[in-house]
């Protein structure tokens, strides 16, 4: 029988994808498929769910590797890094009829592949829904994902304004407007910025501090009944977590944002103020009259 390893190497948001994607995998087929990502996200994994079947792969530093960050880090360190992986992966003992598969299969991918044979998946409208028809057209038995939805009192929204990416961050007037809308819904708005960072958040608002760790980040997103986040890596953690989240987003994206955003309409562009207003306001709303049935 045919298995699989999917390879997430590049950002913590790309590796809760996947595992969310692969821990929807019926129990009796769990050991047709596994996770390789690399040591940089080790400490992710450790407060996700233990369900899925996890090979880290040790990065000299604990960092995307530069083959998915040039940018940053220049055409000679992404070759170096470009090599180690496909050594590594060239390395990593195989279960027999194992093949590799890739959410995108590009130039980058077939280089560090080495001599595995390998798999792309077929792109749909939104990156759950990809990995969903990748796992049902190899027959691997998987739950749909459920979209999450407030279990009890809502009374709490975590606001998380912060973006690896300085573009995707929540701008001060984005907060304030989250803030008000907010509070004309009847929820008490708590702001989460992580220790070092310097996120433009209006005087008016109290700005909670979160250690830099993940299992901190994870407790902040739990304390909250539903969350507000910036179009990164915590709307995806979040969702994981079983909170409902709206995505305040900097541009029009929506194969990357989370399932139960894509399906409900659960994202806004914090450009067009007047529409994001509109549809936070409705997801803000809907929140308050749960805790009010």
């Amino acid at each position: 029988m045919q298995k699989f390893a999917v390879v997430t190497t590049k950002s913590f948001g790309d590796f809760v994808i996947a595992h969310a994607a692969l821990h929807s995998v019926e129990a009796g087929a769990r050991d047709r498929v596994r996770l390789i990502a690399c040591s940089h996200v080790r400490d992710l994994g450790a407060i996700l769910p233990d369900d899925v079947r996890v090979t880290f792969l040790a990065l000299r530093d604990e960092r995307v590797p530069a083959l998915f960050d040039i940018r940053k880090r220049g055409i000679t360190r992404a070759l170096e890094s470009a090599l180690w992986l496909r050594r590594a992966l060239g390395r990593l003992p195989r279960e027999p009829g194992e093949t590799l598969a890739f959410e995108g299969l590009g130039m980058r991918e077939r280089l560090i592949a080495a001599h595995w044979s390998v798999v792309a998946m077929r792109r749909t409208r939104n990156i759950y829904e990809t990995y969903a028809r990748f796992l049902t057209d190899r027959r691997i038995p998987n739950r749909e994902v459920k979209v999450p939805r407030s279990k009890g009192p809502a009374r709490t929204v975590g606001v998380f304004p912060e973006s690896r990416l300085a573009a995707k961050t929540l701008n001060a007037a984005t907060v304030s407007t989250i803030v008000e809308e907010a509070a004309r819904a009847g929820l008490e708005p708590r702001l989460f910025v992580l220790d070092g960072d310097l996120a433009a958040t209006p005087a008016s608002v109290e700005v909670i501090r979160v250690p830099r760790n993940f299992q901190s980040l994870a407790q902040a997103i739990v304390s909250v009944d539903c969350m507000v986040s910036a179009d990164s890596l915590p709307a995806h953690l979040g969702e994981y977590l079983a909170k409902p989240v709206f995505v305040a987003a900097a541009y029009e994206n929506e194969y990357w944002l989370p399932g139960g955003c894509y399906l409900d309409g659960r994202w806004g562009l914090f450009s067009d103020v007047e529409a994001f207003r509109m549809s936070l306001g409705t997801f803000l709303a809907e929140s308050a009259a749960i805790r009010g049935a």
